[in-house]
């Protein structure tokens, strides 16, 4: 018999077959077959029948295709234990014929033509398409398997040309071989049904379908016929106690004629807009003669705005405009960006949870459309947040979950690229290759380090610059860097040997170091050759293995990847597919197979649940929260392939994902016991502009107005930043990072009074950074500290003095310019080919003008110096001297971090006794030529600087020298002024971007609030350096 158990509330139908199974169980050794949507939902039931029976034991749970096969299996003979038609198996059988048979598909050719890649794309497109065509359209199966003609060749003018080559198509990769697929066995199911013979194993004793939102009529049809057998239960949670398969939405009815609006209704909008899927399905059970239980409907309390909506949607009627006093159960919250949601979520939840004692985390559920951009959020804040909320996240990538599937994924793609030096690198990144390693973080970082300073930028080798188009030579290759590295061990970095120049500082440790890495990057750099290989797939098998056995050990947990590969392999097995495979199919369907996710991991886990809005995850939460409800990405659009057939023509119980997106928003919403809470990205982070939500969210809002409550009392606008919150309350960055706000650090140490002068240069040139590293212990990079992954096509940043020094270098030793070429080759400063040529060229005039200028070069001199200052000592070694004082030869522009170098050495010069050295400092540059004159109060100015010194290292200094050092150029600097220098503009990094700024004053312009302070030590500093500077003629 088939019964079907309706109730506008899940928890009610699990007590119903929780009762079932009480009131008449089934025999000790049979499984209760159950029949889910997903592993969550039959989590949830086992719960629910643990609390109503004390336990939940001996229930099989099994998804509608699994079911039914086991169904075809029990009454039929000689039927595989897997599907054959399935589509991970369609796929390899498509692809064995396209692999095959090419030129016989000219209708295919332009997907055909792209390669194995393409082929391996259009077997997957078409595998779905087959699939849906045999549970959906079982007609056209039938009548394309009626005979082994062509129907293009049997006189149809109505054939078009797509169905003509998927008839051939399924005829060679299904038909030919008779394969038992679905629609083949259904009829030969049904035949037996109605003879009364089972030639299988027996039929289960008992079958219940809990909650499946939805079923192809050829599904519908078998549990008819199984139904006259054994009892069938179809727990179905339905909107409405009121019948309903006659109402359309507003929409739809204005598009009807009037003969057709006569025989629909709208009943209640949301039902009729939201409930197409349902209502179809619902259709389907009771034209199949089920015995309809309605008892389990429960009536609700309209006290508060939700639950008005959901007796609104259960007795089938049209809003009033009666509003409840409380509206506060539905809440929508409009935000700047994912990050801005999760944050504001947080805060909401706190509350929530503050004012409710009753209301525990795990009341709640968090449901998102796209939950792999908005997990790294959600983990992001609550993860780290104050105070602490358990939860769980489910439903995400295994790629942010499994660090070694993440790993993996990245090797796999290595092969497309260009084995750039970031994304090699970035196998560093994974905690598992460096313990296999035995390399911490900072030995990482002397990697990157150590890859900049020879220039490697992509190829592993000459070979594979030439297969990828570019410039066959080996500069910025990795065995480019390499043989500098390891030649920089053995040798001295001062000439060529074999064409290499040796890299320096490779000693001791750094040896063993360098060692560890090139064992990583032998065994990665190897996967370069594969792009374009063709082998079985036991031999992709076992190089991957070797692989990842070389870069993470042999003791690696690797048994996810292992387990992939096995499933690969068996499902290639299944579909006799015996083609050798190119590497892109490989990579793509181990890839595939990798990012297969759990449904049952985190779901109902601990505390807080989020997890992915899909099919049948809505069970009953008293806290319901709906994320990331943003215009265009929910409801989906129903995107067709082109040869997709069923598209022309919609039956009804189709599967569309925009009518599937609305019925599942409507159940999201009805398993919502006491709070609905929605958020969207409603605000531009750009402009402040109003963005649109889901359109699901415009027509709930639409209603909520119609029972009389407005859009401004249900919508909370958030600002951009979560502490503008504060700020607009009255409160203001200085209050947070003032000066009385540091009055907890600790007096610094009596050692930093005796400091060095590279100790003082350095506090100069980044007083923030210095602070926080040395009172802190915060190591923060630079603003961006990504290696260049492009070879240079011109001088890039700084290194035109690096490559004018060389040139000085040779021409300083007597050699000529040009045998500076080979060397600047030779460290990768140059272009390749004739660009590098020219710009030499013009490099060798500008360095020799500058050198012939400076004739004759005096000997230099260094002196070491130990100065007492007030409270400070100041210590360090002096270079560059001569009689008449310093000499400074600059190659390249001055930028104000040198300028501090130089003023600095210039004061200590003039502290020195006067009869070893002269007062002055010459700045000899290709630019123009500066003299620093003798200061007379040099000794002042230093013991003020050190007194700054000593304040910076108990509170941020407000002096930010790129800033600083503009504004000493102009007269009577402004606050305005100083922030266009401080903030960002297109193609200007601003000051205020460098990440020590961007956490000491995140809450504050300090230019504003700081200014006075900002200009007396700029004024202190720079402008005394530029009052004391003159021009210097040359001879």
């Amino acid at each position: 018999m088939l019964y079907l158990h309706q109730s506008n509330q899940l928890e009610h139908l699990a007590h119903h077959f929780a009762a079932l199974q009480r009131i008449d169980p089934l025999s000790p050794l049979t499984h209760e077959m159950v029949v889910v949507q997903n592993s969550g939902m039959g989590r949830w039931l086992s719960l629910q029948t643990a609390r109503f029976n004390g336990i939940s034991a001996n229930i099989r749970y099994l998804f509608p295709a699994e079911m039914t096969w086991e169904l075809l299996r029990a009454v039929l003979s000689d039927v595989p234990e897997k599907d054959p038609c399935a589509p991970a198996s369609l796929r390899w059988r498509l692809l064995t014929v396209f692999l095959q048979e090419p030129d016989e598909w000219p209708e295919l050719n332009h997907y055909l033509a792209t390669g194995a890649a393409g082929a391996w794309q259009l077997a997957g497109q078409i595998a779905k398409v087959f699939d849906q065509y045999l549970f959906f359209r079982p007609d056209w199966i039938r009548e394309w398997e009626a005979t082994s003609t062509p129907l293009s060749q049997r006189g149809d003018s109505s054939l078009s040309e797509v169905e003509g080559w998927q008839q051939r198509l399924w005829w060679r990769v299904a038909g030919a071989q008779k394969l038992p697929h679905w629609v083949r066995l259904q009829a030969r199911f049904s035949a037996a049904m109605q003879q009364g013979e089972h030639t299988g194993s027996p039929l289960p004793a008992r079958i219940s379908f809990f909650s499946v939102p939805v079923l192809s009529p050829g599904y519908v049809q078998l549990l008819t016929q199984v139904a006259q057998y054994i009892d069938i239960h179809v727990y179905l949670m339905n909107p409405s106690i009121e019948y309903w398969g006659d109402i359309e939405s507003e929409k739809r009815r204005r598009k009807q004629s009037p003969e057709a609006q006569a025989l629909t209704t709208v009943g209640n909008p949301l039902l009729a807009s939201w409930g197409r899927q349902g209502r179809d399905f619902l259709d389907q059970l009771l034209e199949a003669n089920a015995e309809i239980d309605d008892t389990l409907f429960v009536e609700t309390d309209e006290t508060t705005l939700l639950q008005q909506l959901q007796a609104d949607i259960l007795h089938l009627r049209m809003p009033e405009s009666l509003p409840p006093a409380n509206h506060s159960s539905i809440a929508f919250h409009s935000c700047h960006s994912p990050l801005r949601e999760a944050e504001v979520l947080y805060q909401q939840l706190v509350k929530l949870l503050s004012e409710n004692e009753d209301l525990t985390p795990a009341d709640i559920v968090i449901m998102m459309p796209d939950i792999d951009t908005y997990a790294p959020y959600l983990e992001a804040v609550f993860a780290t947040a104050d105070p602490p909320l358990p939860y769980s996240i489910a439903d995400g990538s295994p790629r942010f979950t499994q660090g070694m599937l993440n790993l993996c994924q990245q090797l796999l793609g290595l092969p497309q690229t260009r084995c750039d030096v970031e994304s090699v690198l970035a196998l560093l990144e994974f905690e598992e290759v460096r313990e296999h390693l035995a390399m911490d973080e900072a030995q990482v970082m002397q990697c990157r380090a150590w890859m900049r300073a020879v220039n490697v930028r992509w190829g592993a080798d000459t070979r594979m610059r030439d297969a990828q188009g570019g410039a066959v030579t080996l500069e910025h290759t990795w065995r480019y860097g390499l043989d500098r590295l390891l030649l920089g061990y053995a040798l001295p970095g001062t000439d060529l040997f074999a064409d290499v120049l040796p890299f320096n500082d490779i000693e001791g440790s750094l040896a063993l170091l360098l060692a560890r890495l090139q064992q990583l990057l032998d065994a990665v750099l190897g996967l370069a050759a594969w792009q374009g290989q063709t082998h079985p797939l036991a031999v992709w098998d076992q190089r991957l293995r070797q692989v990842l056995h070389a870069v993470v050990g042999e003791t690696a947990n690797l048994s996810m990847v292992w387990q992939a590969l096995d499933q690969l392999k068996k499902t290639v097995t299944q579909a006799d597919f015996a083609e050798p495979l190119a590497w892109e199919i490989f990579q793509a369907a181990l890839l595939e197979q990798l990012d297969k996710r759990s449904e049952a991991d985190g779901f109902l886990g601990r505390g807080i649940t989020f997890c992915a809005l899909m099919p049948m995850r809505t069970v009953p939460f008293r806290f319901v929260g709906i994320i990331g409800m943003n215009d265009g990405v929910f409801p989906r659009r129903d995107t067709r392939a082109s040869f997709d057939r069923m598209g022309l023509q919609v039956r009804r119980g189709d599967r569309l994902k925009r009518d599937e997106d609305r019925y599942l928003f409507l159940e999201s919403v009805l398993s919502a016991r006491e709070w609905l809470y929605i958020s969207y990205v409603g605000q531009s982070q750009q402009d402040n502009s109003e963005l649109p939500p889901s359109v699901l969210v415009s027509e709930l809002l639409d209603y909520l107005e119609r029972c009389g409550v407005t859009r401004e009392a249900l919508i909370t606008k958030h600002r951009l930043q979560e502490w503008e919150n504060t700020l607009g309350a009255g409160g203001n960055g200085e209050a947070v990072w003032g000066g009385e706000s540091w009055q907890f650090l600790p007096s610094p140490d009596s050692n930093y009074r005796q400091l060095t002068l590279s100790d003082l240069i350095r506090f100069y040139q980044h007083p923030a950074r210095y602070f926080l590293q040395e009172r802190f212990g915060l190591r923060l990079g630079e603003r961006d500290e990504s290696l260049p992954v492009r070879e240079p096509f011109e001088l890039e940043k700084f290194s035109d003095a690096t490559l004018r020094e060389v040139i000085f270098q040779q021409l300083r030793c007597g050699r000529a310019a040009e045998t500076a070429l080979p060397l600047l080759r030779a460290q990768g400063l140059l272009p390749h080919g004739t660009p590098g040529a020219l710009l030499f060229g013009r490099e060798v005039i500008v360095t020799q003008d500058f050198f012939e200028r400076v004739q004759p070069l005096p000997v230099l001199q260094q002196q070491s110096f130990y100065l007492e200052l007030g409270e400070f000592s100041l210590s360090g070694v002096l270079g560059q001297l001569d009689s008449s004082g310093r000499r400074e030869y600059v190659l390249g522009k001055l930028s104000y971090w040198q300028w501090l170098e130089i003023w600095l050495q210039h004061l200590v010069l003039n502290v020195l006794p006067e009869s070893t050295y002269g007062r002055h400092t010459q700045v000899l540059g290709v630019e123009k030529d500066v003299q620093l004159l003798p200061v007379t109060d040099a000794a002042a100015q230093l013991e003020q600087l050190l007194a700054l010194y000593w304040r910076g290292l108990q509170q941020p200094l407000a002096f930010f020298p790129k800033t600083a050092f503009e504004m000493a150029k102009l007269d009577a600097p402004t606050p305005a002024q100083a922030t266009t220098k401080w903030e960002s503009s297109y193609g200007y990094a601003g000051e205020g971007d460098k990440p020590e700024y961007r956490l000491l004053y995140r809450h504050e312009n300090p230019l504003e609030t700081h200014w006075d302070e900002f200009l007396e030590i700029t004024q202190g500093l720079f402008k005394a350096m530029l009052r004391h500077s003159a021009p210097l003629a040359v001879p």
